[in-house]
């Protein structure tokens, strides 16, 4: 047999990357993915060096810019199509009558679940949009004790002088021995005496005042049961530093 043949009677071998096929369908979509995820990444980045250059008051102020750093502004050419407004013919009235038909507790959030941290609750107050008389029963609803452990690391975003403001608005005789009891558990929270340095001289004449309100309220209570709102009283006003 000739040197030839020989070669021609050898199988050939079988080379596997034959049957390897590269998917440029799918590295293209990879590709993609990956410079839009890069793209969110730097817009983002910037949103953030922003938000610290207009030194926002708070960590949800510090959020909403980071996402809405894809929305752009309306361009002069920019038309809004397929919208309708409705004007109703007299706005001042339509807010009147939709107030009054307006229980206090209409927006009060209706989760089963109660906030856990100083970052939820604050989330679920800002809805309330500053409506003393819904902040004042939000606040109630949740009660001391469970203000306590939300705000037990500290009480933040300026809330306490908030909630000074809300009690002091809205105070019922009925509420006295709530309403101790949440100023009671809030001053137990870490670095409570900080808190109560910062506040204004508005927010401190709250808490004055709403002291002022809870020695003078009518309870229906038995007369040991005043006795006792009077001797907490007297401790937790040592705690807020009132001077009668």
């Amino acid at each position: 047999m000739s040197v030839m043949e020989e070669k021609e009677s050898k199988p050939k071998k079988v080379s596997h990357d034959d049957d390897k096929v590269i998917d440029f369908g799918k590295l293209e979509k990879e590709l993609d993915e990956a410079v839009v995820a890069d793209a969110r990444y730097w817009r983002e980045n910037d949103a953030k060096f922003r938000a610290v250059h207009q030194k926002v008051a708070t960590y949800d102020e510090f959020r909403d810019i980071v996402l809405a750093s894809h929305l752009k502004p309306l361009e002069k050419d920019d038309r809004l199509t397929d919208m309708k407004f409705t004007q109703p013919w007299n706005v001042h009235a339509s807010k009147k009558e939709d107030t009054a038909n307006k229980p206090d507790h209409a927006d009060i959030p209706k989760e089963t679940v109660y906030p856990t941290s100083g970052q939820t609750f604050i989330r679920e107050w800002r809805k309330l949009n500053k409506e003393t008389s819904q902040q004042y029963s939000y606040l109630l609803e949740l009660g001391g004790e469970r203000l306590g452990k939300i705000f037990k690391p500290e009480i933040g975003f300026g809330l306490l002088g908030e909630f000074a403001h809300c009690l002091n608005c809205e105070l019922k005789d009925q509420d006295v021995c709530e309403v101790l009891k949440i100023l009671e558990k809030l001053a137990e929270t870490n670095r409570f005496k900080l808190t109560l340095d910062f506040l204004s001289k508005k927010e401190k004449e709250d808490i004055n005042e709403l002291f002022e309100k809870i020695r003078n309220s009518k309870t229906e209570e038995t007369d040991d049961s005043v006795a006792d709102i009077g001797s907490s009283l007297a401790s937790i006003e040592k705690l807020y530093g009132i001077k009668k």
